[in-house]
């Protein structure tokens, strides 16, 4: 069913102005993706004092915007996927790196893939006395990638300027959205060089080679993990997670949170403190850093151990039913250094507690 832009902007109305609905939901709730939402809110009257949603479409100049998202000063970071929200206030470091896609904040910790980016909104919300902005990056689907949400102590005026700057010169209520891909399918268990796999494993020096490793020999996530050598990955029970979690809090253990979809990754880096349930989601809340995670989206969780120029890399790693990725957890380290031996003694004494899962 296709719905008329006037169909969408009275679905708004009805859900977030009237219940308070987030705009994700609202828009699940129609069929339609959250970008197809926003611009149905296109080309508003700006002098209209009724309008409640102001939504200004965005030249496609992302690693211009993102390199000037530093002038705002403190705002929040958003990322997320379908299972797991993380957010991050702060100051976004200048970027970094060949493409300028890499921005290595103390505070805001992002690698951007802006391949992936397709649509970017201004978006402005009143909501009785109150006046949300922010800037929105969708993927071709039309699915949130990355959120830059402007706060009290933002610069309202650089964000005014990064708007008069970059606005498109086509404000239309329209957009184009792409079906998702097919997945391509691993190769079946059976055809896999299980002997030269594991031994690429255990000759790995740094962890992002896994990426490689798992392209180079056509395998899911799942399935190096399965066929990992022996003691370096294991499937472990759901609610690992949430224990594990309330005792690096307990203990103060610095850890990373590495939150993924297409278009980013988003990481913390630091201590976490408060980690309340709130069912179905498993929430830290801290003062600047916020972690929401569905553990009823929570398929498989494996403990991973990847060698290491440093030595062994312990991780916690988290994916939904289709062998998605939905968080991964390290304790905190950089190269160069080996990780802390806090964390993977932590890790080892929840290990010799549970009961082996089947592989």
């Amino acid at each position: 069913m296709t719905l008329s832009i006037q169909e969408i902007q009275q679905g708004l109305i009805n859900q977030r102005f009237k219940n308070k609905v987030r705009h994700r939901d609202v828009a699940d709730s129609m069929g339609i993706s959250e970008a197809e939402l926003l611009a149905a809110h296109l080309d508003a009257d700006p002098d209209n004092k009724d309008i409640k949603l102001r939504v200004i479409r965005l030249d496609p100049c992302w690693a211009s915007i993102i390199a000037e998202a530093h002038s705002l000063g403190e705002v929040m970071a958003l990322t997320r996927n379908e299972s797991c929200v993380h957010e991050k206030v702060g100051q976004y470091a200048q970027p970094t790196g060949k493409n300028l896609d890499l921005f290595l904040g103390k505070e805001i910790d992002l690698r951007i893939f802006f391949k992936e980016w397709a649509h970017g909104f201004a978006v402005i919300e009143n909501q009785l006395f109150d006046c949300r902005r922010s800037l929105q990056f969708f993927d071709d689907r039309g699915n949130a990638l990355h959120k830059i949400i402007i706060r009290e102590n933002s610069n309202i005026y650089a964000y005014e300027n990064i708007i008069e700057k970059y606005q498109s010169k086509d404000q239309s209520p329209k957009i184009e959205i792409r079906a998702p891909e097919i997945n391509k399918h691993p190769l079946v268990d059976i055809d896999i060089d299980l002997l030269s796999f594991q031994k690429d494993w255990l000759g790995m020096s740094d962890t992002h080679q896994f990426y490689d490793l798992i392209k180079k020999y056509k395998l899911s996530r799942i399935q190096a993990l399965r066929f990992a050598p022996e003691g370096y990955a294991q499937r472990v029970p759901l609610h690992f997670t949430r224990k594990l979690l309330r005792k690096v809090a307990i203990k103060c253990i610095s850890i990373m949170v590495f939150v993924a979809n297409r278009g980013v990754i988003q990481i913390h880096t630091g201590p976490i403190s408060r980690v309340v349930m709130m069912d179905p989601w498993l929430n830290i809340l801290d003062k600047n850093f916020n972690l929401h995670l569905r553990e009823d989206n929570i398929y498989d969780s494996w403990v991973v151990r990847k060698p290491t120029d440093d030595g062994i890399v312990t991780s916690l790693e988290l994916f939904n039913c289709e062998g998605q990725a939905i968080a991964i957890f390290f304790g905190e380290r950089k190269p160069g250094n080996p990780e802390l031996d806090t964390w993977r003694k932590m890790i080892q004494e929840f290990l010799d507690k549970e009961e082996l899962c089947i592989q």
